[in-house]
């Protein structure tokens, strides 16, 4: 099944372009939470941005599993 039909059938978000994308900006932001929580001293802020930055890295297109 490869070919036009098959990106259809798998959906939007599978897209590697999509993915890509959304990995990028999951990331840009974990990486401006921990520059907020680095200058307020606020070390919750700093757990999450860490745990965004991981989910973005899985994100990635790499990641897409057939």
């Amino acid at each position: 099944m490869s070919g036009p039909e098959s990106d259809e059938r798998r959906g939007f978000f599978s897209r590697p372009t999509v993915r890509r994308i959304l990995s990028r900006i999951v990331i840009a932001v974990g990486i401006v939470l921990a520059l907020i929580a680095l200058v307020s001293a606020r070390y919750g802020l700093l757990f999450a941005a860490v745990i965004l930055v991981g989910l973005g890295a899985a994100l990635g297109p790499a990641r897409l599993r057939r």
